[in-house]
């Protein structure tokens, strides 16, 4: 039976107390593991927020998140007049969207360009701290020592990384509204319709990791980012033309390729 709110306050308050006093290693570590299962719930609660939000397993982030439970009980000060449980949260958080960066990262780009792009990303911050006007891309590239190319190399990749849902609507291309999902498992409008959502999400996830680079940089810039084919075309050196026929073709083959899967589904 679950403890009421205020009794289950005054337990964690004199768990904390007798954590805090007891000088025994032992018995501190079984007050602290008490600690913890005290506060499970806070960690189910994020852990099955995050699952929902990005089709991973419950189980899993609510591992992840127990090890952010129990530096938050680690690094616990009770003299600061805060609850354990709003102290905890930010760890509870932080440590499952870490695993989910580390080991859910459907892309994987170079670490230079991401350290790159961190230190604009700084000096640009620093800058508005102080109240200064941000710095045009080439200026900026000044004081990070390098090329234009190098740093729009960052930004893509920044992008393509932090992208939005699979079944974000596809606004401004020919998909008039159509999410990624919808595009490559329905063309037609009625070929995979008893498809679950998050079954073919997990599908493609699963093939976007296997894409080369500038393949995904194609996919993911028309239909996420919603670049134009002339725009898309400059980047990776080719004309508008040959762009949008490349990424028709790269469409039909994900096509290809999931039919089977879904069609067992």
């Amino acid at each position: 039976m679950s403890l009421s709110q205020p009794h289950a306050h005054r337990h964690n308050a004199a768990l904390l107390q007798a954590y805090a006093a007891e000088q025994n290693p032992a018995r501190r570590l079984a007050l602290r593991n008490a600690l913890v299962s005290a506060n499970l719930p806070l960690v189910r609660r994020v852990a099955w927020l995050e699952s929902q939000r990005s089709a991973n397993s419950f189980d899993d982030l609510e591992q992840a998140g127990r090890l952010g439970l129990i530096k938050a009980v680690e690094r616990f000060d009770p003299r600061r007049g805060t609850a354990l449980s709003s102290a905890a949260m930010p760890y509870i958080t932080g440590a499952i969207r870490q695993y989910l960066r580390d080991q859910c990262q459907p892309i994987h780009g170079s670490r230079g360009l991401r350290e790159l792009h961190q230190r604009g990303q700084e000096l640009q911050q620093q800058r508005q701290h102080q109240g200064q006007a941000p710095l045009s891309p080439e200026a900026l590239c000044q004081q990070l020592g390098c090329s234009l190319e190098r740093w729009q190399e960052a930004l893509a990749l920044q992008s393509a990384l932090h992208m939005g849902s699979l079944d974000q609507p596809c606004q401004g291309t020919e998909a008039s509204g159509d999410s990624l999902v919808d595009l490559i498992a329905a063309p037609s409008g009625d070929a995979y319709t008893a498809v679950i959502a998050s079954d073919l999400r997990r599908l493609l996830w699963s093939v976007l990791r296997q894409l080369q680079a500038p393949q995904r940089r194609l996919l993911l810039g028309r239909v996420i980012q919603q670049r134009s084919w002339r725009d898309l075309g400059n980047q990776l050196g080719w004309s508008a033309k040959v762009t949008q026929r490349r990424c028709e073709e790269l469409m039909a083959q994900l096509q290809q390729q999931l039919e089977p899967a879904l069609l067992s589904t």
